[in-house]
Parts: structure tokens; sequence; C-alpha cells
């Protein structure tokens, strides 16, 4: 180990067979930091001579254009390095049946990729040589370059990423938008030294999350990856994701489209983040108003009425917050019909508590739609790395089903009357003018809700 001894925590490396009969998903066989600041997290599942690998490293944007920046540099970090070319890099990945990708939004670097797990600690090796020195060279970067611009420039015409971008300044404000969300023109104007600048202070140890899921030796495997690791720099301090503040609820903001024959209705409200011991009740709640099939929403806006073909809600979560999220995407001519049914639903779910069969079958659905969607290696590499992200344990997911459990009907009752006021949320939504005219508040493009 580097610099210092690393801590398991109680009870890792148990895994208790009755896990499996119970429905809960496995708790990992290690969780230690290393002394760079590197959190290693295995666990062994045995399914086919593979392994899972995740590596997250947080960071803070501090300025118009790093995020595009740092997805530029996302984009070169696996194209070779130092010490090899890209079709070096690549050739040695597949020689071991492994293949990685990089990638980068407004909080953190991701590493996700797999390999035959002979070939982990080499495939290890790789990814430290890569973190501690790609090839930044005018020749890797000005290709890479002008694709991200590319890609960034198309996607902002798409409606969804309209509503996020629009959501986003609806939300934080202008400011904070400028600095989470890329623009074409600051990829395109990216030099190789501001990468490098980036390099050195981003993509540091400290605080980075290692997953590693599949068919290993947890001991073994923890002595390699301190080995490989040791030499990777720290990094400063204190360089992790800014908290996103609350936000008030309050008009929501119209996006025109002209001519458009469909609408995108996107609404959010301030919410638990997943660490808080209340966040179990909120999601049930949010499960009974439109995070199923079976839920409220979706019974009353697509089964009766027909207004929209894709709709829910759910809760985003990012380090140290979390957001309610109501989605709805419905045809122009039925939006202000959409919008005055989404209201009435959220006013009844302080009227109508959920009620003891409604939060059953919530619970059912939560416990096992989890349980199956985290039984792959993969998936549960990526929830594990999720998760840890946001500022859970490394247990929350074996202990999920009975934080369920332990969840009252007054518990949830009570989390529907404190989130789902139709005062605390605001949004935006994207359609033609027409479509959106008897909301209009003035010439603002503010529209009332």
């Amino acid at each position: 180990m580097t610099g210092g001894a690393a801590k398991k925590p109680p009870g890792y490396g148990s895994r208790p067979e009755a896990s499996g009969a119970q429905g809960r998903l496995p708790l990992p066989d290690a969780d230690l930091t290393l002394g760079n600041g590197l959190r290693v997290v295995v666990c062994s599942a045995s399914v086919v001579p593979l392994v899972e690998i995740r590596l997250t490293v947080p960071y803070t944007a501090t300025a118009p254009g790093e995020v595009a920046q740092c997805q530029l540099l996302a984009e070169l970090l696996l194209r070779g390095t130092a010490q090899r070319s890209a079709d070096d890099h690549d050739a040695a990945l597949a020689a071991h049946g492994a293949a990685l990708e990089a990638s980068a939004d407004a909080r953190r670097f991701t590493v996700t990729g797999h390999t035959m797990a002979d070939g982990l600690p080499a495939v290890l090796a790789l990814l430290a040589e890569a973190l501690g020195g790609p090839r930044l060279t005018e020749e890797a970067v000005a290709p890479e370059r002008e694709r991200l611009a590319r890609r960034i420039r198309l996607a902002t015409h798409q409606p969804a990423a309209l509503a996020q971008h629009a959501l986003l300044r609806r939300r934080y404000g202008e400011e904070r938008a400028a600095r989470w969300q890329p623009a074409p023109e600051q990829a395109a104007a990216c030099t190789r030294d501001d990468l490098a600048r980036l390099h050195a202070r981003h993509l540091g140890a400290r605080g980075a999350v290692l997953v590693l899921v599949g068919d290993l030796e947890p001991e073994v495997t923890l002595a390699s990856v301190a080995g490989l690791f040791e030499a990777w720099e720290s990094g400063p301090e204190g360089d992790l994701p800014e908290v996103p503040p609350w936000f008030p609820g309050g008009p929501l903001q119209h996006v025109d489209r002209p001519g458009a024959v469909q609408s995108v209705i996107r609404l959010a409200a301030p919410a638990l983040p997943r660490s808080d011991p209340g966040y179990p009740a909120l999601h049930l709640a949010q499960l009974v108003f439109g995070g199923s099939f079976a839920s409220r929403l979706v019974a009353r806006l697509r089964e009766d009425k027909g207004y929209a073909y894709q709709l829910g809600s759910g809760v985003e979560s990012v380090p140290g917050a979390s957001t309610l999220m109501v989605e709805a995407d419905t045809a122009a001519e039925h939006t202000v019909a959409a919008l005055a049914v989404i209201r009435e639903e959220l006013e009844r779910m302080a009227a109508e508590p959920p009620s003891a069969r409604e939060i059953d079958a919530a619970r059912r659905y939560a416990a096992g739609s989890t349980a199956t969607a985290m039984s792959a290696p993969g998936a549960l590499a990526t929830g594990l790395a999720n998760l840890l992200h946001v500022g859970v344990g490394a247990d929350w997911l074996h202990n999920w089903g009975p934080l369920l459990e332990g969840v009252s009907r007054d518990q949830v009752g009570e989390a529907a009357r404190r989130f789902f006021r139709p005062a605390d949320f605001t949004g935006v939504v994207v359609a033609d003018e027409r479509a959106v005219e008897p909301l209009r508040r003035g010439s603002t493009g503010e529209l009332g809700f």
C-alpha cells in the first residue's frame, strides 16, 4: 500500500450465504483507500472469466469552457501515452480481450471497460500509464478537438438537449450553467497547454474511486492495484464536485421551437440526497407518483388521457444533492392539458397520500428492479461506481431492500406532502409558441404552471 495503512470497513469480506435467498446484493469483498487517496472497491462475481473496470475521478469546473476541455482530455486519455502510440495502446488492450473508454461530464472523469480476468494486471497497468501521461501532441489533439466540437454542436439542436440546457439555466442561473455545460466553440479553442494544465489539476488520485467486479481474487487484486497505482500523484486538495445550491420553484420557461409538432416538458424541484435517511421514503413516493408503469401519472396521462408517449418521474442525484424530476413528451396540441394533469397529480400526492397498496407495490418494484438490474457484473460495477460518486457507502445496494422495508406509510405520506408541492417546481417547455400561448405571462417567455 502507498504512503499509509489502508483501512477495511467492518464486515467487508463477509458475504453471508443468506443474502442470495433474501434477494440482497452481495457486499463488496474489500473497500479501502490507498495512501495517495485512491479508493479501491473489489467485488468478486465469478459468472464468466471477465472483470469489469470502473474508474471515477471527481473534479470541479471553475471557469466556462472547462467542461468542454475536460471532455476533450477524456477523448485523448486512452489514445496513446508518452510511452506508446494510439495503435500500440489499442493493440495491448486487444491482446487481453480488453476494452476501455473514457468520458467526462460536469463533475467527473469516468473510465469504463472490461478485460479477461487473467489480463487484469496488464490492463490496469495500461490504465495507470494513461492516467500518468496521456499523449497530448498536436497531431493527437487536432482531430479529436474537431470531432468533439462537431458532436457538441449537433447535440445542441436536439429537443432533449435544448430542454436539459434550459433547465440547468432555470435552476442555477447563467453563470453556473456556463461552467457546467460544454459549448462547441470552447472545445474548438482548446490547446495542448490547456489540456496539460487540466491534467495536472484534475486527474489526481485523491478522491478517485476504482471499482472492480468479476472473476478475481480480492487480496491478490488489491496488492496488484496498490503496486500499479502507487506512482499516481494525489493531485491538489479540494478538487471535488461543487454541491448545487437549493433552487426555488416558479414559472416555467418557454424555449421556442418553431413548427415543432411535439413539446418537451421538464420539471424539477429540490429533493433529498441519497445519503439522507429520508431518501427511501422519497423514492417510494416518486414511484407511486410517476416512477413506474403502475404510477398515478402514467395511468392518468398516458393510459387515460393519451396525452404523452414518453413520461415519468425520477430522482437525479449528484454529490451532496438530488433533484426530483418530472418529464413528459407530448403532441403540441396536448401541451397545456398535459401540464394541467401533471399539476393535478402533484396536488393529489398531498390530498390523497399513497395508500398501503400503492406503497407495497412500489416497495416490491424498487427492490426487485434494483436486484434485477444489478445482477450482471457490468451493471453492478456501474451501479457501485455511481453510488459511491454521490456519497453513499459501498454497502448501500446490499442494504437497499431492508431500508425500503423499514419505511412506514406515514413516512411516505410525509415525503409526498413535502416534495410534491407544485409551487416548489420550476421547469422548461420546448415547444412551438402556439402550443403554450394560453400559459404565457406577458412577453417574458415565462409560463404559468
